[in-house]
């Protein structure tokens, strides 16, 4: 006999979605849209009615009828980088578990992002996340939808004093990082910063400069250098450092892992030891991190804090805006691997590799004598 299964439930409608369930079809319309968000024994028996009818929401003509679209839009440079692609990967789930389809735009420069931005929200978009690229800054653009539409920008710089904004806390992450190399002895540090053209980057800096002197750490100013991303560069300007006459530093704070793996390269060809000899943090916890030889201690994003307080602000009731927007920045972690894993002065005890490190507050040391 035909077995005739797929052409019925390829055929099958809402009515027989509720008849299944035993709801009535504007309950099924309601759990299937992600409007009614309770997750409960009528929700788990609509879905499983409409996963054994292979029964589908039709979003394109449920827009037509409604306000609601069930989408979410996000404009984002190059999903390949570390933070990037976990964002991605984690706003992903978090749309899914609101009912919501995620539409991805990509632009590697603001006037692409712009452009991306007003098609989103042509499409009407029920909320829309902005990562900038580089020293782009999107708020003109966001300022002419924000009363339109759920706006969040994440990280990046924003100039406007209406959009929400929710990213990382860089002047926790510097100091973090500063506390950790003087707890395990680092006493003069270098610093392979990305080029200071962005606002992240330029804080990124002054607190480097001014962590220095609060922990009595000595630094040159030949031992800050700015510049790309690469393996490449990190290699270069390692290799430079620790080549010149003089002094040399025993800690190295890296911009982004790329560059730490570059300098822990150059660091094995001149057969210096770390993190015997030199202590290096990277930025960004990348899976090449934890299987580099040494492997990488590294500050971890807060993409789940992120990502949970960007979908609570889009949550919002639509249209609404507070007469101030949100602004917050979240802590990173610091996951310690082998490449400070060194016995700390005083202490017989060691972290982990591979622990996250939460920081902490610490008593400002007496500032170094001026040379």
């Amino acid at each position: 006999m035909e077995n005739t299964t797929a052409d019925n439930t390829a055929n099958s409608s809402i009515t027989d979605v509720a008849a299944l369930a035993n709801v009535s079809t504007a309950t099924v319309s309601r759990v299937l849209t992600g409007r009614r968000t309770k997750d409960d024994d009528i929700a788990r028996r609509v879905r499983k009615a409409a996963n054994q009818l292979n029964y589908s929401v039709n979003y394109a003509a449920s827009a037509l009828r409604s306000d609601v679209t069930n989408t979410l839009g996000i404009v984002m440079p190059d999903p390949l980088t570390p933070l990037s692609s976990h964002l991605l990967s984690r706003f992903e789930a978090a749309a899914n578990d609101a009912g919501k389809q995620l539409l991805v735009a990509l632009g590697a420069d603001e006037s692409t992002q712009r452009s991306r931005i007003d098609t989103l929200v042509s499409r009407k978009a029920d909320g829309i996340v902005a990562l900038p690229c580089t020293g782009a800054d999107l708020s003109p653009t966001l300022e002419d939808y924000v009363r339109s539409v759920p706006i969040v920008q994440v990280s990046g710089h924003c100039s406007s004093f209406h959009v929400n904004w929710v990213g990382i806390d860089e002047t926790a992450s510097m100091q973090m990082a500063m506390d950790h190399l003087a707890d395990y002895n680092s006493t003069a540090i270098a610093f392979l910063s990305a080029a200071v053209d962005s606002s992240a980057a330029a804080e990124l800096f002054i607190t480097f400069q001014s962590s220095a002197n609060l922990l009595n750490l000595l630094t040159e100013p030949e031992w800050t250098t700015f510049g790309d991303c690469s393996a490449k560069r990190g290699y270069d300007d390692t290799m430079r450092l620790f080549t010149s006459r003089g002094t040399h530093p025993n800690g190295l704070i890296c911009a982004t892992d790329a560059i730490a793996l570059g300098a822990l390269m150059a660091l094995h060809t001149l057969g210096i030891g770390v993190p015997d000899d030199v202590l290096v943090i990277g930025s960004g916890d990348s899976p090449e991190s934890a299987i580099s030889s040494p492997t990488l201690t590294s500050t971890r994003a807060p993409v789940e804090l992120i990502v949970s307080e960007t979908m609570r602000l889009l949550g919002n009731e639509h249209g609404s805006q507070h007469w101030l927007p949100a602004h917050i920045a979240f802590p990173p972690r610091l996951v310690q691997r082998e490449s400070t894993t060194a016995t700390r002065i005083g202490s017989s005890d060691m972290a982990a590799p591979g622990t996250p490190t939460e920081s902490r507050p610490r008593e400002p040391r007496t500032p170094r004598a001026q040379r």
